[in-house]
Parts: structure tokens; C-alpha cells; sequence
């Protein structure tokens, strides 16, 4: 014997069973066996945390510090040095290449500027006259400092290049 399915009994089970499947999220809740409101909260407030520093060749080299290093001058006398010593490279000029070349380097306990290397490039060029300027850098007059001693420190120098 075939039965023959209506279009209304259809459409009535179609707005009963999202109402189920509520029930059936909620009802384990409501019981007490999980909580996924603390949970949520819990792995937003403890997320774990990145280490403030690296090991290479045996001396900590770190990303976090509690007093900044100081340039001679302070930081305007730093992008001074920066504009007064670089010049755009006339390859860039003809490509009309703009942008900013991310330059990174350690800044030793002695103040001196070591390792350097290009995070983000745009142009060979660009970044060859932002490694030559960054590694003429003159010597820091402090360190960073890290529970009051003087530690080694992974400097990050952005370098802009913008046509007029």
C-alpha cells in the first residue's frame, strides 16, 4: 500500500525540524555536561605566549625588552641619518617603484649594529641601498635593557621610498 506524501505534510516537517535540532544543542547544556561559554572565555584569556627572545651562536637575542635602545639624538635624529645617507636608486626612479623595504639587524650589547637582513623588499635595489644605509649606522649610545642588564636586541627599521 503506497501512501502518497502532501506538500503541507512536507512543509510541516520543514519548520519542525530546525526547532528539533535547537532542542537538541541546548538540552546537553541545560544538563550541566558542557559549557561553551567557558570554554570560549577560557582559551580567548589564556592564549599561550611567544618567547621574548631567540638563542644564536649561545647569546639570547631578544624581541621584547623592558628599555628600548638609544640612538645618538633620539629618534628623529635616527630617520635624519636615515634620510641624509640614502639615496633612491635611479633603477627604482625609472621603474617607479615606491614602497617600504623592512630592515632587520641586531643591536648587540656594545651598541653595534649586526646581521642585518631584509624582512620585506620591494626592488634588489631598494633593498641593497637600505641594507648599505642600515649596516653604516653609527654606534647606539644604550642597549636595550632587560631586568636592568643590557642585552642584545633584534631591531626592526622600516625604510620608506616615495616618489615626488
Amino acid at each position: 500500500m503506497k501512501r502518497k506524501v502532501s506538500v503541507n505534510a512536507i512543509l510541516k516537517w520543514l519548520t519542525i525540524l530546525p526547532m528539533i535540532a535547537i532542542v537538541i544543542a541546548v538540552v546537553p547544556s541545560c544538563k550541566g555536561k558542557t559549557k561553551p561559554a567557558e570554554i570560549a572565555i577560557e582559551e580567548i584569556t589564556s592564549p599561550p605566549s611567544p618567547l621574548p627572545y631567540n638563542v644564536t651562536n649561545g647569546d639570547t637575542i631578544w624581541f621584547r625588552v623592558d628599555c628600548f635602545p638609544v640612538f645618538p639624538g633620539g629618534s628623529e635624529a635616527l630617520s635624519n641619518f636615515l634620510g641624509k645617507n640614502m639615496s633612491y636608486p635611479e633603477s627604482a626612479k625609472k621603474k617607479k617603484i615606491q614602497g617600504r623595504v623592512v630592515v632587520g639587524f641586531i643591536l648587540t650589547k656594545d651598541c653595534k649594529v649586526v646581521d642585518a637582513k631584509i624582512v620585506t623588499g620591494i626592488d634588489p635595489d631598494c633593498d641593497n641601498e637600505a641594507l648599505r644605509v642600515v649596516n653604516s649606522l653609527p654606534q647606539f649610545e644604550k642597549p636595550a635593557y632587560v631586568k636592568g642588564r643590557p642585552v642584545a636586541y633584534h631591531f626592526t627599521l622600516p625604510v620608506h621610498y616615495t616618489l615626488k
